[in-house]
């Protein structure tokens, strides 16, 4: 199920206000004055003054009744809606921060290892260091990856992106939870990335996956997939906490063959959203957020869309890069740009090394977050997309959620009003019985008492009262052996 970007929330609704103390305080006098009348009414005319009777009908039974009317009202009145506005904005709270959770959700690239035909081509880019290259539509290639004698370009390739970061991938392969994921143009490759990790003395041969080099397959929209499926409760989250991403383009075929696209190649290592809320001290490089991606006629309300989910304040953002956009989708992406509102500095890295293969849009998010790294704040990136165009962001740390909670939308009692009421108007109608002694009518609504107690806490208690059942069924399941 594809992510939704535009929820419709519903308002939120506002609880009626609790009665006043006036409310109360007349009822008082109505409750006082009524016993008042009963007990002058049934005053003896001569003799002393039964002061037992005063205290037990004049004030211990009306302060009873009083008790009892005021929370049966403080509970029809404040606490029912009360509580069910409470539980209504509750789950709405959850659902907008929840939604906003997963909007700002990303992989961390903990590490990268970046070879263009170009060198130092992100500091180059920015103006950083030395002078922006200037390649448009000539197709280059990679100058440092030479085959060597016995060997393979492939074979070197592996090896060039692999030993910067060996160190460190030593220690993830040791965490039982890591696998590669591969992306070029060939797909019998497993047994060279096999082989270069041995040569490089590494520990734990990985799994070693594939991904489709033929079409656009997005930014790793089924890490996200599967990292946000729902699980049950007993079923273990099999999500690698590390992946380590090698994707790359090589000419083949000898200078006699027309290439169509420039070599480039790339190492991501990336750590899940598991690892960094298990792990949050875990050095990065950068955030990969998740991506948005619309047909080239949509791209204004999908860039609208991105922006307005908040995973970077838009005044934070400061370079749009992109890459093998043609036609009316490049053209409508950088009208978009323009149109948005953001203060950027746009990349074209076709002009500086010429067209692209599929790798660039890892090259891409390696680049940004190198620079990310290098405090240019946060970064678009635009890339073509089966379904038209994609964006995403790079980010030195995503906006926290920042969904407002009120202190109302806690509200929710254990023992509600109705659990004071009930024992008030029992002790009530007890003082109001005739002084005979206990009797059945005195049983009778002392059960009565006690089941409404109960039946009226697992009302307010519904989850509890489900669980317990289900726990009652499947005990007896148990007993009878089904």
């Amino acid at each position: 199920m594809s992510f939704q970007w535009n929820p419709r929330f519903p308002p939120e609704r506002q609880r009626h206000e609790a009665p006043s103390a006036w409310f109360y305080l007349v009822l008082f006098v109505m409750i006082a004055c009524v016993a008042a009348v009963g007990v002058l009414h049934n005053l003896p005319k001569s003799g002393p003054v039964p002061w037992d009777k005063i205290l037990r009908y004049g004030i211990a039974m009306p302060l009873c009744f009083w008790m009892g009317v005021c929370y049966l009202a403080y509970w029809l009145i404040f606490d029912i809606q009360a509580t069910e506005v409470a539980d209504y904005n509750r789950s709405r709270w959850h659902d907008m921060a929840g939604w906003q959770r997963q909007s700002r959700s990303g992989v961390a690239l903990l590490e990268s290892v970046i070879l263009t035909p170009e060198p130092d081509l992100a500091e180059r880019m920015l103006a950083l260091e030395g002078k922006v290259p200037d390649n448009p539509g000539k197709v280059m290639a990679l100058a440092d990856i030479a085959t060597e004698e016995g060997g393979s370009r492939v074979a070197n390739l592996l090896d060039v992106l692999l030993a910067p970061m060996a160190k460190m991938l030593a220690q993830v392969a040791k965490s039982g939870s890591f696998e590669i994921v591969i992306q070029c143009e060939k797909s019998d490759v497993h047994r060279e990335v096999l082989a270069a990790w041995a040569r490089l003395e590494l520990p734990e041969a990985p799994v070693v996956r594939s991904l489709d080099n033929r079409r656009d397959v997005g930014f790793a929209d089924w890490w996200f997939e599967e990292a946000e499926r729902p699980r049950y409760g007993y079923e273990r989250d099999r999500t690698p906490q590390y992946r380590l991403l090698l994707a790359w383009h090589l000419h083949e075929g000898g200078t006699d063959v027309e290439q169509m696209a420039s070599e480039a190649a790339v190492a991501l290592l990336l750590g899940s959203r598991a690892l960094m809320a298990g792990k949050p001290d875990t050095k990065r490089q950068a955030w990969l957020l998740r991506q948005i991606t619309a047909e080239a006629d949509q791209v204004e309300t999908s860039l609208a869309a991105l922006l307005k989910a908040g995973q970077v304040p838009s005044e934070r953002i400061r370079h749009f890069w992109y890459s093998g956009l043609k036609k009316l989708p490049q053209h409508a992406t950088l009208g978009a740009v323009r149109d948005s509102g953001l203060k950027v500095d746009m990349h074209a890295v076709d002009t500086v090394i010429g067209p692209q293969a599929p790798v660039m849009r890892w090259v891409l998010q390696a680049l940004a977050a190198k620079m990310v790294l290098f405090g240019q704040g946060a970064h678009l990136i635009a890339l073509p997309h089966e379904q038209g165009v994609s964006f995403n962001l790079v980010v030195k740390e995503p906006a926290p959620v920042d969904v407002p909670w009120k202190d109302e939308y806690g509200y929710g009692l254990a023992l509600g009003p109705e659990h004071v009421a009930l024992p008030c108007f029992w002790v009530g109608f007890m003082l109001l019985s005739p002084d005979t002694g206990w009797s059945t009518t005195d049983t009778i609504c002392t059960c009565a008492l006690g089941i409404f107690m109960v039946v009226f806490f697992f009302i307010r208690h519904p989850v509890l009262f489900r669980s317990m059942v289900e726990s009652v069924l499947d005990f007896a399941a148990q007993m009878i052996g089904l």
